[in-house]
């Protein structure tokens, strides 16, 4: 109905009938929106309540409202709620919309929840779990053709001895330190000698002893390199082993004919040096290799007398256990019994001299 319509209904003219070249006018208006309107009678009007015009605009108004509610309705579905969130059906209280979509969503789990379990293979005999072996293994196949091949990774070529450049000594020496066995032999295999030293007179040999290379020392020593090489101050590869405890290395070189009571400038042993740095490990080994358990250094001390002046119980116990002697006196007329007490008295005058001292808590 547009807009003349609507005037002309509520502005009637007077020579037209209200009951009918009006009404007749206003269905043929409703008629062209597509809506079949009906007017239920002229009680109302005849009675004096409404006036025609009125009483027909109205019913036709809401006639058209309720015929667009439908077709909005029927456009979202049935009993739908609207975006704007009030129902389609009117006639529906708002607890009951409510239920009816919550039963609606549930039916579309379920539909969804049976499409999903009907798509799934079932496993009910063993034709089926041969089907599904069957098809995981076209799919790997399909997987396989869409990747391409890996390209072969290049092979890695060592650098032969021939192309490395020649090694001096000093290369040589830091070879032996870092356990790099290519330039040791390029230097072997061009004649360079294996018992070659630095200032200091320290060979190879010392150096993968003290590093702890027992491959590189089994490689010099079938180069020809000495078991019992001195460095400045006297101290065989034995020493450099015991001084950080590498036991198989110290195994090799005895049997290797090493001397197990070698003596440095200061007149000590590897087993003074095994008992300085704590490893017991070495120090049976070369007690039961038939070092000397009384063997004195310069300062008359034994290796009883270093277990005791550096706190090393083990070594201690040990070395008592291999018959070491207590009365063994050193420069300073000093057992290692009296030694222990001293360092005991020492520790009781300190303890005494802070005995009251305001830092001190008792």
């Amino acid at each position: 109905m547009d807009f003349i319509s609507i005037q002309q209904l509520l502005n009637p003219r007077p020579s037209l009938h209200p009951q009918s070249e009006l009404s007749e006018f206003a269905l043929n208006s409703v008629e062209k929106q597509g809506i079949q309107a009906t007017v239920e009678g002229t009680g109302a009007a005849a009675q004096g309540l409404l006036p025609p015009a009125s009483w027909l605009f109205t019913r036709i108004v809401l006639q058209v409202s309720r015929e667009r509610g439908e077709r909005k309705a029927s456009r979202f579905g049935p009993e739908v709620p609207d975006p704007g969130g009030w129902p389609m059906d009117w006639r529906l209280g708002p607890q009951e919309a409510v239920a009816r979509e919550k039963l609606k969503l549930e039916e579309e789990k379920k539909k969804k929840l049976e499409r999903f379990t009907s798509s799934r293979l079932t496993l009910e005999n063993l034709t089926d779990l041969e089907n599904l072996v069957q098809r995981r293994k076209e799919k790997r196949l399909r997987l396989r053709r869409r990747v391409p091949p890996r390209e072969p990774e290049p092979e890695v070529t060592l650098q032969p001895q021939a192309q490395l450049e020649p090694v001096d000594l000093e290369t040589f020496l830091k070879a032996a330190a870092e356990n790099q066995e290519a330039l040791i032999d390029k230097y072997l295999t061009d004649g360079g000698d294996p018992n070659a030293h630095d200032k200091l007179h320290r060979t190879a040999l010392h150096w993968a002893c003290l590093k702890g290379h027992i491959q590189l020392v089994n490689k010099l020593l079938a180069a020809g390199a000495t078991v019992d090489a001195r460095d400045l101050l006297d101290r065989t590869p034995v020493f450099w082993a015991c001084r950080r405890g590498h036991l198989d290395i110290l195994k090799l070189l005895l049997n290797q004919g090493a001397q197990v009571n070698a003596r440095d400038k200061i007149w000590s042993t590897p087993l003074h040096v095994a008992v300085r740095t704590g490893h017991s490990n070495c120090l049976e080994h070369l007690i039961e290799c038939g070092a000397h358990v009384d063997a004195q250094d310069k300062e008359g001390d034994t290796a009883l007398h270093e277990a005791v002046r550096h706190g090393h119980y083990k070594a201690m116990k040990l070395l008592l256990l291999y018959g070491a002697k207590l009365g063994v006196q050193n420069v300073a007329s000093m057992t290692p019994v009296q030694l222990a007490r001293d360092w005991q008295r020492g520790i009781q005058e300190a303890l005494q001299a802070h005995v009251g001292h305001p830092r001190t808590r008792c």
